[in-house]
């Protein structure tokens, strides 16, 4: 293995000195090292330009430079190269000056040793490795910064101040980097979106967030909106011991549309599906089910005019399943578009399902209500309100294992709130997460297309608890009552 040579430029004018030094050198590292000896600060600059080096010793006082201005020079040609300064003064003021000037080392040349010239040599070395290797991966790392597709800033999420922007970032706040650096992190949120942010921002600050993604619009100076996703991760101390935040942001504006669109979209399908449901149940009650009673009758008249035993008990029995087939049809036409929403309006067609399920299942039920009536303008809603407390109790007679179901509503300040507790063995975390269960997915959905949030928790053995918070307005009647 080729051990690569120590490139040393010697700057002495002293040839007693010089010749001093070359020897310990040659003592110390032997054919590791190649010297290269100048007398005078302006050959050595040249020499510097010609040629790499990995160590500079250099005497301090020169036929044409003296003191820290020699180091100076040095430091200005060869700034990647360290410096060892000889000297016959063993000063330690004048040794720190030399250090602070940009010296790595203050060697007294009445003391120089084979060991002191090594450990100078192998420290010099592993401090420019070192150095050389942090300078690459700066460069690197402002490469990526400026580079990277993605918004990236350094914030004091205290003060809002920014300490460093890339590109992008400015890009996607509509400014220069310039303008940005000159401004506070809040001026780029919208309006609407501003007291959000900050009290997010404070929760995080004082670490009672962990969550740190938020999503919020921002405002550009051409009165444009975006919507961006915000990543916060604390980064370093800066300054006077500021925390400092590394703000990633993403433009999520197309994706937001989609969502939306999508979003739009299944609220449309869901609104034919409706009008289809609704068809087909009046189809069912108004053709099949009018067509089944006129044929119970007719069955009732033949049975009352023909007294043989065999043909009447025949006749009786096509009676009874005709009586089955008009309940069929009338509960697969109530199942597909309940006429009580119709008829009863929203709250009389909640009271009327906890009822119909109680007597279906033999769960017992209870409603409490601060309300007496709840209305949307968009029937549609009210349907999709519907749907979601249907989907419930099918849920709780498919799965619960309950014996016991609690329905209260109530309104706040801001949204009417319907909370469905049962005492069975509960919803799982997985259950809920699961992408196969659709009425839950369903159930979701009709939420979000009301600007409504569906809450579900469930503990083990310990029953489920489904939370719809509706936002108002929502035409809701105050009056306390019960239903046991």
């Amino acid at each position: 293995m080729t051990i690569s040579k120590i490139h040393i430029l010697l700057i002495e004018d002293n040839e007693t000195d010089a010749l001093l030094v070359r020897s310990e050198l040659q003592q110390a590292m032997g054919d590791q090292i190649t010297l290269v000896h100048t007398e005078r600060l302006d050959s050595a600059l040249k020499l510097i330009h010609e040629h790499s080096f990995d160590l500079i010793l250099s005497d301090l006082t020169l036929p044409d430079s003296d003191g820290i201005n020699t180091i100076n020079q040095l430091r200005d040609s060869a700034a990647s190269i360290p410096i060892a300064v000889l000297s016959f003064r063993n000063d330690e003021k004048l040794a720190i000056k030399i250090i602070q000037a940009g010296a790595q080392d203050y060697l007294v040349k009445g003391s120089l040793t084979k060991g002191v010239l090594t450990r100078v040599i192998r420290y010099s070395i592993e401090r420019k490795r070192i150095e050389e290797s942090i300078k690459k991966a700066r460069k690197r790392f402002q490469t990526i910064f400026e580079k990277v597709p993605l918004g990236i800033a350094l914030i004091n999420l205290q003060t809002g101040k920014y300490y460093d922007v890339n590109p992008k970032y400015a890009a996607i706040a509509g400014r220069s980097v310039e303008e940005i650096l000159n401004i506070n992190q809040s001026d780029i949120i919208h309006p609407d979106d501003l007291s959000s942010y900050k009290k997010d921002i404070e929760l995080i600050v004082n670490k009672q967030l962990s969550n740190f993604k938020i999503t919020r619009k921002i405002l550009r100076l051409d009165m444009s909106v975006l919507w961006i996703e915000m990543s916060l991760v604390p980064f370093e101390l800066v300054g006077d011991l500021e925390l400092c935040h590394l703000c990633m942001i993403e433009d999520i504006t197309e994706r937001k549309r989609m969502i939306e669109s999508l979003r739009h979209l299944a609220a449309h399908l869901q609104d034919v599906r409706e009008e289809e449901r609704t068809r087909i149940g009046r189809e069912i009650h108004d053709v099949l089910g009018g067509t089944l009673t006129v044929l119970k009758m007719d069955l009732d008249w033949l049975s009352k005019k023909i007294s043989e035993n065999p043909m009447h008990e025949r006749i009786k029995s096509l009676y009874e399943l005709t009586g089955e087939a008009i309940e069929t049809a009338r509960r697969v036409s109530i199942n597909l578009r309940p006429n009580v929403l119709d008829n009863l309006g929203l709250y009389g067609a909640i009271e009327w399902l906890i009822r119909e399920f109680e007597q279906r299942t033999n769960i017992k039920c209870s409603l409490e209500s601060a309300l007496s009536n709840l209305s949307c303008i968009n029937k549609h809603h009210e349907t999709s309100i519907f749907r979601i407390i249907q989907e419930v109790f099918i849920n709780i007679t498919r799965h619960s294992e309950a014996t016991r179901v609690d329905i209260e509503l109530l309104e706040n300040e801001s949204d009417i709130v319907i909370t469905i507790k049962d005492n069975g063995i509960g919803i799982t975390e997985s259950q809920m997460l699961n992408p196969e269960s659709f009425g839950i997915i369903g159930m979701n959905e009709r939420a979000q297309q009301l600007g409504g949030k569906l809450k579900i928790q469930g503990s083990s053995m310990q029953g489920s608890v489904v939370t719809l918070k509706i936002p108002l307005p929502i035409t809701a009647i105050p009056l306390r009552e019960s239903i046991q």
